[in-house]
C-alpha cells in the first residue's frame, strides 16, 4: 500500500489503505476472472472486504456503463460474486458489520481479529457478540461456524 505523498500523514496507510487495497484485490480478482476460472477457491479478505462491500453498488454500475474498461477479462456482473468468497468482520462499528453480514452474506462473514497489529479488538468478537440484532445461532456462525466451514474442520475437534 501507499504509504509516502498524501497518505503519509495521520496514518492513512492504515485507516484508509489497506481497506482500499483489500477492494482492488477483490475487483481484480473478479474482473480478472478468477473465480470463474477456480470455483472451488475459497478467499477470505481482511478489513471486512474493506470497501467493496459498501461500494458493489458502484462497482456493479461502472461494470455496466463501462463495460470496455471493467468487462474485459470477464463478463459477469460483480454482484454475482457476493457470496462466493469470505470477509472477516473486522469492521470496529455495528451499522457496518450489520450491512456487511446482509451484503456478503451471513454464511460468509468470520471472525477478524487483526492480531496483533493495534487496529484489532481489544477482545476480539466483542463487536459481535454486542450486536442486538443478531440473534445467537448468526453470532455463532460468525464467531466459529463459518471459520471451522471455511477451514473444513468439525467443531467436535475442539470441544
Amino acid at each position: 500500500m501507499q504509504i509516502d505523498g498524501r497518505m503519509a500523514k495521520y496514518w492513512l496507510p492504515w485507516l484508509v489503505g489497506m481497506p482500499s487495497e483489500t477492494t482492488m484485490a477483490i475487483c481484480s480478482m473478479i474482473f480478472g476472472g478468477v473465480f470463474e476460472k477456480f470455483p472451488k477457491l475459497k478467499v477470505c479478505f481482511a478489513h471486512g472486504g474493506g470497501s467493496f462491500p459498501y461500494t458493489v453498488g458502484r462497482i456493479e454500475h461502472g461494470f455496466q456503463v463501462r463495460p470496455d474498461l471493467c468487462a474485459v477479462d470477464s463478463k459477469i456482473n460483480p454482484r454475482k460474486y457476493l457470496g462466493s468468497f469470505y470477509t472477516d468482520s473486522l469492521v470496529h462499528d455495528p451499522l457496518a458489520l450489520k450491512l456487511l453480514v446482509e451484503v456478503v452474506g451471513k454464511d460468509k462473514v468470520m471472525l477478524g481479529t487483526d492480531y496483533p497489529f493495534p487496529l484489532g479488538e481489544l477482545e476480539p468478537g466483542s463487536l459481535i457478540k454486542s450486536m442486538d440484532d443478531f440473534d445467537n445461532t448468526l453470532k455463532d456462525k460468525l464467531l466459529a461456524g463459518n471459520a471451522l466451514e471455511f477451514l473444513g474442520l468439525k467443531r467436535s475437534q475442539f470441544e
